[in-house]
């Protein structure tokens, strides 16, 4: 029985059902009950027409990616293994070649066409990850918003890498922020004119590449550090690390001045270091010495101070300890005073008074304050 019905058709569908108008002379009616026919065979398989729809739109980049595996480009791996992979190389930058291996710079002229060029690798690959990208101005950036969704907090920061590395050379964005959530990672971008394109941009070592150059000198060095790091181990961390000149000053009962080693870890002088900045650094540094069991510092604007902990018993080695700090803080030109007890020293400083003590510090009692 023929039923006879009127439909109303936009153009953008006219324009979908032009191939099957040409395969059947123009007759529309033909084309629609082709169209119901395919439509009946997808729901035959598929809970809706949007699944069969996803399934003929990743066709396609599956058979590419098959033709790939076949002739070696590409190789299938564990899931589990891959995330293995990821968890334990995070910290460590990515060479520039893979990164180039990924991205190909020649298909990307706008950040529009890198978000679209970054999910169609997604997807020929078959990683669940997708990207968003916001900016002002999409040729010239000053600074960018990139969201990275699904997929593992690993694999994520694998590939967040990769995208930060590429916007360093393409448009000198580095790293300002990162935040991780459950399911995704958002990177926000600065433009940074500062450092060289062929210089690794401050905000991707800081972010992702933690722990590159602790790698590489343990892969260059790896007898020295895995012994180092056995005796460490064995004799519970109760080791002092000194520089050679600096023992070599010790041993001969002096005290020597540590103010030029901390300026050469920090490339900053220390007279010209605000001092809760000199404060961070020195925490830093001689938590790292094991000269100090804990320091703890203060911050608090008029208010800052130091307090070392520490396990020396010898009270000459401990007013040693002191003068040796007191050198640092002395170069920084804060006014300051020292009390000292049994397994404490406490710095404290003046910004606008100098303490009454003519030698700049005092020394206490060696016993601990209640």
């Amino acid at each position: 029985m023929l039923i006879r019905k009127n439909i109303s058709l936009d153009d953008k569908y006219l324009k979908k059902l032009q191939p099957l108008l040409d395969a059947n002379n123009g007759n529309l009616s033909a084309a629609v009950r082709d169209t119901i026919e395919v439509a009946d065979t997808a729901l035959e398989h598929y809970n809706s027409i949007d699944e069969a729809i996803q399934f003929l739109k990743e066709t396609p980049a599956k058979e590419e990616l098959n033709d790939t595996i076949q002739n070696g480009e590409n190789i299938v791996i564990n899931k589990t293994m891959l995330e293995w992979l990821f968890r334990c190389t995070r910290g460590r930058l990515t060479d520039e070649e893979l990164v180039n291996e990924l991205i190909n710079p020649f298909e990307v002229q706008d950040m529009k066409q890198l978000e679209d060029y970054l999910n169609r690798v997604s997807r020929s690959y078959q990683w669940p990850i997708r990207t968003s990208i916001k900016c002002e101005d999409i040729n010239n950036p000053e600074s960018a918003l990139v969201l990275i969704s699904n997929s593992t907090v690993h694999s994520r920061d694998f590939f967040a890498q990769l995208v930060a590395h590429f916007l360093s050379r393409w448009k000198q964005l580095d790293v300002e922020h990162v935040f991780r959530r459950s399911n995704s990672t958002q990177i926000s971008f600065r433009r940074n004119p500062s450092t060289s394109p062929n210089e690794i941009m401050p905000g991707i070592r800081k972010h992702f590449g933690y722990l590159d150059i602790l790698c590489k000198e343990l892969d260059e060095n790896t007898e020295f550090w895995t012994q180092l790091m056995y005796t460490y181990n064995v004799e519970r961390f109760n080791l002092v690390t000194l520089h050679r000149s600096q023992f070599e000053v010790f041993a001969t009962g002096e005290v020597p001045n540590p103010t030029k080693i901390l300026e050469r870890l920090c490339k900053q002088s220390v007279s010209d270091m605000p001092l809760p900045d000199l404060l961070v650094h020195f925490r830093r540094m001689y938590l790292a010495t094991q000269l100090a069991k804990n320091i703890e510092i203060s911050l608090e604007p008029g208010n800052e101070s130091v307090t070392i902990f520490h396990d020396f018993k010898d009270e000459r080695v401990v007013r040693n300890l002191v003068e040796y700090f007191s050198n640092i803080f002395r170069e920084n030109g804060t006014y300051f005073e020292t009390s000292l007890y049994s397994s404490m020293i406490i710095f404290r400083f003046f910004q606008e008074r100098k303490p009454d003590s003519s030698d700049l510090y005092l020394m206490e009692e060696m016993e601990e304050p209640e």
